[in-house]
């Protein structure tokens, strides 16, 4: 993207993560078509799914986490006791009460600070779920149609931040404006991975 110049070959934060995101897609699916037993086949499944829900959903939560927190600080002081209330709330929106998914969240009010994001960049967090749900979107669209696909997703990465999200992905048969399309990348992304990891469980005997 260097020849777009030095004002727009940055992309924007919307496909700063589409390449590096991509690129692990692609190690991932051909070390995963190389793994000889489904034993570690269907290991490698269930780690890359908790890969995504940790991207998508705990971005997520951070995302919300930092807009409690500037919203607050628009009003003035916030104060520690606040930092930690608005965290333990942004969680248990995303993860749910104790118990649900962690069985405490004690001891976690200041795992806030570890985000070095939220000081470096402020809602960066973001660029990760969302390039996340784009490569799962863009994945299915090469499982389609593979032709081509190679110089469009070149062309895509060559545009730095000279084309918006929608004009970005068109060429791929994608119409980021629709409201179904956020719903589609989740499936295409993680239901496929899942529907591959149920039927490996059943093959090894695990369920039923």
């Amino acid at each position: 993207s260097y020849p777009q110049g030095f004002l727009h070959f940055p992309p924007p934060l919307t496909l700063a993560e589409t390449a590096s995101i991509f690129g692990e897609m692609i190690v991932f699916r051909d070390l995963l078509e190389k793994t000889p037993s489904d034993e570690d086949r269907l290991a490698m499944i269930m780690s890359k799914v908790d890969d995504i829900i940790n991207s998508v959903v705990r971005q997520c939560s951070f995302d919300k986490y930092e807009e409690k927190f500037h919203t607050m600080r628009a009003k003035g002081t916030v104060t520690p006791e606040e930092m930690s209330k608005a965290w333990r709330e942004s969680m248990e929106e995303y993860y749910g009460t104790e118990g649900e998914v962690f069985d405490s969240y004690e001891d976690t009010s200041a795992l806030s600070l570890y985000v070095s994001h939220f000081h470096n960049v402020p809602f960066y967090v973001y660029a990760y779920a969302f390039g996340d749900l784009l490569v799962g979107s863009l994945y299915g669209a090469y499982m389609k149609q593979p032709e081509g696909f190679e110089e469009k997703l070149l062309d895509l990465l060559r545009a730095g931040g000279t084309k918006d999200f929608v004009e970005a992905v068109e060429p791929f048969g994608l119409d980021a404006a629709s409201p179904t399309f956020w719903s589609d990348a989740l499936h295409a992304h993680l239901g496929g991975l899942m529907a591959e990891a149920e039927e490996l469980s059943k093959k090894l005997g695990y369920s039923s």
